[in-house]
Formats: C-alpha cells, sequence, structure tokens
C-alpha cells in the first residue's frame, strides 16, 4: 500500500478542456494570426471546435470545424482596388464598411442551426475575435463561461472600455491615426475627437445592433452589448511595444504580436533556386493576401517593372493574374509563402502594404522596408516604420516613378536601415516566452 501512494503522489493531473473558438471572420489575414493558439492548444491535448472561414485541409482528432467559406457575405478575402477607393478611403468610411461588413456576418452566423446547436454542448472556454461586431460574445454569456477576446492588429478603439484599458489621446494615436506620442495640439485635438466618434459610432452603429440582432435570434431580453464585453476576461492583441507603441495595459490585456510566425518551412524548389542565385539579393513586393496586386493600374505595375528592370538585385512579387514583359530579373508567382521567403538571408527588401503580419514578419527577420499603405491600420503601421528609421514611406495616391526608384535604392544602399532593423528586431525578439507560448500559458 505504502508503495502505491508513492507512486500515485509522483503521477501529475492533468486534462484537456473543451475550447470553443467562435472566428468566422473571413479574412485570411486575421485567421492566420489566430490559428497558431488553436493548433497549440490542440497538440497540447484540448478539444477544439472552431466556427471558421478557413477549415484545415485534412480533419483532426478532437478538431472538430463548422465551416463557413462558402456562406459568408462579400468581400471574402480579397480587396481590388476599386474596392479600397469606394469602401475604405478615410477612417470613417472605413468604419462603416467594416461595421457593416461584421454585422452581415452577425446575421449569417449567429443564428445558424450548426451554430446555435453548440448551445447544448458543454465548453470550459470560448475563444472570440473583436473586429466591428461583437455579437459572438453572447455565446459564452449564455454558456455561463468565460471568454478571451483576441485582436488581430493593435487595440481598437472600441476594445478599451471592456477592460478599463488606458487611452489616453493626448499621448497614445488611435488605431485610425498616423500619429506619433509626440503630438502637436492640433494632432492631439484631431486623435481626441477621432477617438470618441469612433467610440460613439461604434456604440450606435454596432453594439445596438448587435444587442439587437442577439435578441431576436434568441428570443429572450438580454444585457445590452457593452455589458456583455465587459465579462471579457482576457484580451490578446497581436502588438508588440517595440514596433507599435509603449502603453498602459491592464493585467488582463496581453500583447502576443508575432504570434503567426513560425519556424522557417524549405522554399518550392524554383523560388528557391531563384533566391540562392541571387548574388546581389532578393526584393520581395508583396500587398498581403487581402490586396489583389493585379487589381491595380496598369501603368503602375509597368512603372514597378521598368524601376525593377535598372536594379542589379532580383524581384519576386506576388501577383494574382498574368504578368506579361517581366524583366529577367523578376518572378512573380500567384501565392507565396511569405514568411518563408522574408526568411531567406538572400532577402534585403520588402516592398509592402503595412499589413501586420507582414511588419511584424520583416521586423523578426530584420529586412528594412518601403511602405506603401493602402487603408485602416496600414498607415499606422507604417508610420511605425518610419519612426524607427527602419524603412521609407511612400504616398500610393502620388506615387511616381522617380520617388519609387529611390526610396528602393535608398534603403539598399544606405546601411543605416538595415542596422536600425537588426537593433529593432532583437528589441522585438528579447522576450522571456516566445508569443505563442505566453497566448498559451495566459489561455
Amino acid at each position: 500500500m505504502h508503495v502505491v501512494l508513492v507512486l500515485l503522489s509522483g503521477l501529475s493531473m492533468c486534462w484537456g478542456a473543451r475550447i470553443l473558438a467562435l472566428l468566422p471572420e473571413n479574412c485570411r489575414s486575421h485567421y492566420i494570426v489566430m490559428e497558431p493558439l488553436l493548433m497549440e492548444l490542440h497538440d497540447r491535448g484540448h478539444n477544439l471546435t472552431v466556427v471558421t472561414s478557413f477549415p484545415q485541409k485534412e480533419p483532426l482528432e478532437n478538431f472538430t470545424e463548422v465551416d463557413f467559406s462558402s456562406q459568408l457575405p462579400p468581400p471574402t478575402n480579397q480587396f481590388n482596388l476599386e474596392i479600397i477607393r469606394r469602401k475604405l478611403s478615410n477612417m470613417y468610411v472605413t468604419a462603416s464598411f467594416e461595421i457593416e461588413f461584421n454585422l452581415a456576418m452577425c446575421h449569417e452566423v449567429l443564428g445558424n442551426d450548426r451554430v446555435l446547436r453548440l448551445l447544448e454542448e458543454k465548453f470550459d472556454l470560448v475563444i472570440v475575435e473583436i473586429f466591428a461586431a461583437d455579437c459572438f460574445n453572447y455565446y459564452p454569456y449564455k454558456m455561463k463561461v468565460p471568454f478571451i477576446n483576441f485582436i488581430s492588429s493593435t487595440v481598437y478603439p472600441w476594445a478599451t472600455e471592456r477592460t478599463g484599458l488606458p487611452d489616453n489621446p493626448s499621448y497614445i494615436p488611435n488605431y485610425f491615426v498616423s500619429y506619433s506620442p509626440d503630438m502637436t495640439f492640433f494632432q492631439r485635438t484631431f486623435n481626441t475627437i477621432s477617438l470618441y466618434f469612433m467610440k460613439i459610432f461604434y456604440y450606435f452603429e454596432s453594439e445596438i445592433s448587435a444587442w439587437k440582432l442577439a435578441e431576436n435570434v434568441f428570443d429572450e431580453k438580454l444585457p445590452p452589448m457593452d455589458e456583455i464585453n465587459r465579462q471579457t476576461s482576457l484580451i490578446l492583441v497581436n502588438s508588440h511595444f517595440t514596433l507599435s507603441q509603449s502603453r498602459p495595459f491592464t493585467p488582463n490585456v496581453i500583447e502576443v504580436g508575432g504570434i503567426h510566425i513560425k519556424d522557417v518551412q524549405p522554399l518550392p524548389k524554383d523560388i528557391n533556386e531563384f533566391l540562392d542565385g541571387a548574388n546581389e539579393g532578393v526584393i520581395l513586393m508583396s500587398f498581403g493576401s487581402l490586396v489583389l496586386f493585379s487589381s491595380l493600374p496598369p501603368q503602375m505595375i509597368r512603372m514597378f517593372l521598368d524601376v525593377f528592370a535598372t536594379l542589379p538585385q532580383r524581384v519576386i512579387i506576388k501577383y494574382e493574374d498574368e504578368l506579361t514583359d517581366t524583366p529577367p530579373n523578376v518572378m512573380y508567382k500567384k501565392w507565396l509563402p511569405q514568411s518563408d521567403i522574408i526568411a531567406h538571408p538572400n532577402v534585403r527588401l520588402l516592398i509592402t502594404h503595412c499589413g501586420i503580419a507582414s511588419v511584424t514578419e520583416a521586423v523578426y527577420y530584420s529586412k528594412p522596408m518601403v511602405a506603401i499603405p493602402l487603408f485602416a491600420d496600414q498607415y499606422k503601421n507604417a508610420w511605425d516604420v518610419i519612426n524607427r528609421q527602419v524603412g521609407i514611406l511612400l504616398d500610393f495616391n502620388n506615387l511616381s516613378q522617380r520617388d519609387f526608384s529611390q526610396a528602393v535604392k535608398a534603403v539598399l544602399e544606405n546601411p543605416r536601415y538595415l542596422e536600425n532593423m537588426r537593433r529593432l528586431s532583437k528589441q522585438f525578439r528579447d522576450r522571456p516566452m516566445t508569443p505563442l507560448q505566453t497566448a498559451v500559458y495566459w489561455t
């Protein structure tokens, strides 16, 4: 008996939780940030049910998916230039479009029979993305379980009240402006007005609409959306103070910027040979998974190619259509393993729209940038690049061949951009745990 007790005392008690992830947002750049957490939780023995628009290619044991990839309204996962100019031209139009799109998603998913049946199951935790509608926070409320909100970018203006997160506009630029913390009086004034306008706009356009929709779907009186949001147990934010900005966080708001960066994988043979053979280095030009590069004006695409033809470096471009008359030093692909390419030692420059994932990858692998932001938080991300002197900013709407050529050559030839980026990369990586380990620990 004593021997049995001794052996039992050496056993560790562990069990897997049942976790529900409500992540139907039909935007791949959002999902790739959150997916590593789901897979790591699964690998650690937890049972996951995921509502998603990006199902796994192969089914996994204890990983159940509710697939909405064919049911959500447009835009699906790509914007062309017309959509960007028509619906994402400024912060107010952008916020309105994002709220409209997310509320349409709420209408499609919240009352769907496949999702409603989840209320009959028992879960220990729910993970919900914060973007432009919080309707899915009603599910953990009805299940009476704790829930985590995940922000796939820096903090949104409407995400601070739920945890009491300070967002003093006198020194914290909001998500929609590209200011430094050292703002002028005019900038602080505009930052304050735009911040509180966005909070009020979101409350009336998104929170009240989501509340009424939830009451209609569940056919019962429910607490207002803002009251539900204040029950959030934890917020994971895809940012890091070395890159975005040092600001006060409450104990239940955790930065996990870089969580999506995985171990480097082997590149396809043709791409690897193209990179390996570049004695003068390689330039990567990509506008991410959301923007259709091929929708840019033909004269602008031609201008890019003409500049690349004058360079000794090789250039690889993410381009979704057929590209004619390409210079011999240019390769284009409809899809690129971007992070693995950026990690290649011969890559010297990233020309980017400044999506948060692209900027984070460039910082992680010490690659200077030429920033050409198009919409939303990309302007703020681009400012972060410029403020740390690790790249050059160009205005997409006033882009000339001369300016583009000078910017590319300046970043390639001036060593200070690479030196600053190496310093920033070292600071970004210097953490007691990896971003993924941090997210798992707090989950």
